[in-house]
């Protein structure tokens, strides 16, 4: 089966700084997969090589079997491909439901309220605050909008930057929850880029280990001992 992402030796960065200096990574169709480092390890940089709006320096890499190189934002996200950016990219003075449009561009209006409804019976608050500004919203109320976002438009990929920080612990266990729920109705494949250890611990089966532009280990969450080495790395 073609994977969903395969990446051989990509380098990226912003002008003439690398930041990504070279990195394999492969995820099947279903996986669930988390990149996990330190603040400015490259992980953010390496999201935003993905989804194209970082120019990929060298290497080569693939997303469902097309060449990513040569495809724009636009492109990666017709096949199929979502992503939740660390920084909350929301338009403040709109209300949830206009913010959450902007996922679902290309759906009718029906299935849009198929999709809302759905949302909805995930994260139930959302349907209370549709009419409201999203800018209002508290940090933990804007991410899970910023999570409902990036599922509505039914992704074969989801990409999820930091999505825990800030949160308060009963929010996210809500969110691995949802984000658990869609991968087994939908078989959608999950990229989890996170700092939080027992987050992603509870939700990925693999695990990347990156620093400084590299990714110096790689290991399943079920091997003995694999959650206190890469919180032991962390704390370095």
């Amino acid at each position: 089966m073609t994977p969903a992402l395969e990446c051989h030796n990509i380098r990226s960065g912003y002008g003439d700084m690398e930041i990504i200096a070279g990195i394999d990574l492969k995820l099947d169709v279903g996986d669930i997969y988390a990149i996990v480092g330190k603040n400015g390890a490259g992980k953010t940089t390496l999201v935003k090589t993905i989804m194209r709006v970082l120019p990929l320096l060298g290497g080569s890499f693939t997303l469902f079997g097309n060449d990513a190189a040569k495809l724009s934002t636009n492109q990666v996200v017709s096949l199929g491909i979502a992503s939740s950016p660390q920084d909350r990219p929301f338009f403040n003075d709109l209300s949830v439901e206009e913010n959450l449009r902007l996922g679902a561009l290309g759906q009718s209006r029906q299935q849009f309220r198929g999709e809302i409804d759905r949302i909805v019976e995930m994260f139930p608050f959302i349907g209370q605050r549709l009419a409201q500004k999203v800018g209002t919203l508290s940090g933990g109320e804007q991410a899970m909008v910023k999570v409902g976002r990036a599922l509505l438009p039914k992704p074969r990929l989801v990409i999820l930057d930091e999505v825990t920080e800030g949160l308060q612990p009963m929010i996210v266990d809500r969110v691995r929850e949802v984000l658990l729920r869609d991968h087994k109705e939908r078989s959608i494949t999950i990229l989890v880029v996170e700092q939080n250890v027992d987050f992603v611990a509870g939700l990925a089966s693999r695990y990347g280990l990156i620093e400084r532009g590299c990714m110096v280990a790689e290991g399943r969450f079920s091997d003995s001992g694999a959650r206190k080495r890469i919180t032991d790395h962390l704390l370095v």
